[in-house]
């Protein structure tokens, strides 16, 4: 029997969270400052997250000062330029913002909204008042599968914990991770050691307008698999 959650928990609440944080590029507040009490509030809750062995060897970077803002959104510029024009080995593995879907496809529909959102982002990436770099020590590229799904799952589930407390807190933020073309650049400028990993760049600004709406995603039955992977 499944053991219903204490009266306290209040499900509606963790449930809305869950279902509007995912990544907001023209809704973000460039203008409004983000106290730092928040940012490390949702720190915190990230600190949580699960951890291979107990190591704990996540760090966040969170940079606010304006002149390595603009920096680093040169570099994110330069990026999406070589990757919208396939310059870079993303465009070989077919995930890519430039594929194509059938007409009929949700994603071939939304495509046009998310390419406006993305170039809204990377014209206004330094306008954003907080840049967060999540990292986890260790370089573990050209190690094993094993080894590389060890690693991530040390460190994102604690940015994914960041965004959900961010998003409690009406802080919207992005997952992006078009900069990690130019990681060792951007690690030198901030002071990042060689032997850590920058994981993403979360862009983290109050949010505008109204509430959050779910995403429309692909039906759950088509991306669902019980026992046999039938697709």
């Amino acid at each position: 029997m499944t053991t219903p959650p204490p009266a306290t928990f209040d499900l509606a609440s963790v449930d809305h969270v869950l279902k509007t944080t995912r990544s907001v590029r023209r809704r973000l507040d460039l203008d409004r400052p983000v106290p730092a009490t928040l940012i490390r509030e949702a720190l915190d809750i990230a600190l949580q997250a699960p951890t291979g062995a107990n190591t704990q060897t996540w760090r966040f970077m969170v940079i606010t000062d304006p002149v390595k803002r603009a920096k680093i959104a040169d570099y994110y510029r330069l990026a999406a330029e070589a990757y919208v024009g396939g310059k870079t080995g993303l465009s070989r593995t077919g995930v890519t913002m430039m594929r194509e879907y059938a007409s009929s496809d949700l994603r071939q529909q939304q495509r046009e909204a998310m390419m406006k959102s993305g170039g809204f982002l990377m014209e206004n990436l330094q306008r954003v008042p907080v840049m967060i770099i999540p990292c986890i020590e260790g370089r573990f590229e050209q190690d094993d599968v094993f080894t590389q799904a060890s690693m991530w799952g040390s460190i994102l589930p604690a940015t994914w914990s960041l965004m959900l407390a961010l998003r409690a807190r009406r802080i919207a933020s992005a997952w992006t991770t078009l900069h990690l073309l130019y990681e060792r650049e951007i690690s030198e400028m901030l002071g990042i050691p060689a032997d850590f990993t920058q994981a993403a760049l979360l862009p983290v600004a109050w949010l505008t307008g109204g509430d959050l709406k779910p995403a429309v995603r692909l039906p759950l039955e088509t991306v669902t698999y019980w026992d046999q992977w039938d697709g």
